[in-house]
């Protein structure tokens, strides 16, 4: 692919994903979206009394952390001077989130290209962060959650482009820069922070006694930034991570931790990973009101299965060629590879934990770590073609997420109108 070409290709996938993301910021009625009326609730609060909540034994969004909710209450706060229209307020912060998801976009591009030179690659792991429709739809939703998906987003960014550079202090200072707005923006991001020492360590091995002095840098200034948070939680909960503050807004649910419960986590966190949408993650196609729709769900369904096993096929070919020729990736892919499995491995316990305390099996969970997933899942992919169809791969790809973006257009449109 020329480069011309490729920069065009690369262009024209960012417009798609910022028009599907308006579509889904305009099509979705107020509050129809996961969490969106508690998050709302707190940019409310914060604007009308100048003071952060204190979360109470009520279904609310109090204990999250502030730093987007303070940035948001302003900017309502200005919209308030032009209109009191509720509906334009919500669609205004949808907006908001749809501006940090385009920025995540970016940087999963900018990862994709410093581990890959290959251009269908690259294109092909930004197609899966553009097009994936549950994505779409929570970057379309008014939540602290696109922001800190940027400022995770970013931080990984950091780490892989730090393996190729030499030891930088104003790099360094800046990661922790981001990394304390990070904390201060959502509890999602502690895997993203706590990759970081691992990062260092990957990047230095065997001489790990290097790595020590670049993260007490980072430590100090992302905890110089996000400390007062933290003691704030420890003085209103009892914890720093206002964690006992989460558990008042979600009682825990006492499902009993058997086989039926761990088939149930697979399934619903794996059909909402990939396409749902609306405030109780509505399946995006069929439903289970009749047989026919129970039909259209399960085939569809069992399609995105199949094509996840193949990409966990094509995962394993790989290293079939790498354990034959280590020398088919650089010491930075793999260092990558480790960086990037790490975050994701990171990012599961934490999903299974809380889901140990109440079951919640969305997909949406993981998108914090969707630079690594969109990679392994892209490779796998374009492993499963030989090298003389290695073309068709990226044609296939992009077609197979434009049929169902397709398919979940229409049926928001049928849900909602």
């Amino acid at each position: 692919m020329y480069k011309m070409e490729y920069k065009k290709t690369i262009a024209i996938i960012l417009v798609l994903a910022l028009v599907l993301r308006i579509f889904f910021a305009l099509a979705v009625p107020i509050f129809q979206k996961p969490d969106e009326d508690a998050h709302f609730e707190y940019i409310e609060f914060v604007a009308d009394n100048k003071k952060l909540p204190v979360q109470g034994n009520t279904y609310a969004e109090f204990f999250q952390p502030p730093v987007y909710y303070v940035i948001a209450s302003f900017i309502l706060g200005f919209l308030r001077i032009f209109t009191e229209n509720v509906w334009f307020h919500v669609i205004f912060m949808r907006l908001i989130s749809v501006f940090f998801s385009m920025l995540t976009l970016y940087t999963i591009y900018k990862i994709a290209s410093l581990i890959f030179s290959n251009r269908n690659l690259v294109i092909g792991i930004l197609a899966f962060a553009s097009f994936l429709p549950t994505h779409i739809n929570v970057n379309s939703n008014v939540t602290n959650a696109n922001m800190s998906q940027f400022l995770a987003t970013l931080i990984i960014y950091f780490l892989i482009s730090n393996l190729a550079k030499k030891e930088d202090q104003k790099r360094n200072v800046l990661l922790g820069g981001i990394a304390g707005l990070a904390l201060i923006t959502r509890q999602s991001v502690i895997p993203a922070v706590l990759t970081i020492p691992f990062a260092f360590a990957v990047k230095f091995f065997p001489k790990i006694k290097k790595a020590v002095k670049p993260v007490v840098v980072i430590a100090i200034i992302s905890l110089a930034i996000s400390v007062l948070f933290f003691a704030r939680n420890f003085v209103l909960y009892g914890d720093f991570l206002a964690y006992n503050a989460m558990q008042m807004s979600t009682p825990p649910d006492f499902m009993p931790k058997d086989l039926t419960f761990v088939a149930k986590l697979m399934i619903w966190t794996f059909a909402s990973f990939w396409a749902t949408f609306g405030r109780i993650n509505n399946v995006f196609i069929g439903d289970i009101n009749s047989s026919g729709g129970i039909a259209i769900l399960f085939v569809f369904y069992s399609l995105l299965l199949i094509a996840s096993l193949g990409s966990v096929f094509g995962l394993y070919k790989v290293y079939k060629k790498y354990r034959k020729d280590k020398k088919i990736f650089t010491d930075m892919q793999k260092n990558s590879f480790i960086i990037l499995a790490f975050y994701i491995l990171l990012s599961g316990s934490v999903f299974i934990k809380y889901n140990l305390y109440n079951f919640e099996p969305q997909g949406r969970y993981f998108f914090h770590a969707i630079s690594g997933i969109a990679l392994f899942f892209t490779l796998g992919i374009y492993n499963l073609f030989t090298k003389k169809n290695e073309n068709k791969f990226l044609w296939i790809y992009l077609a197979s997420f434009m049929l169902i973006d397709i398919i979940s257009i229409v049926r928001v449109l049928q849900f909602f109108y």
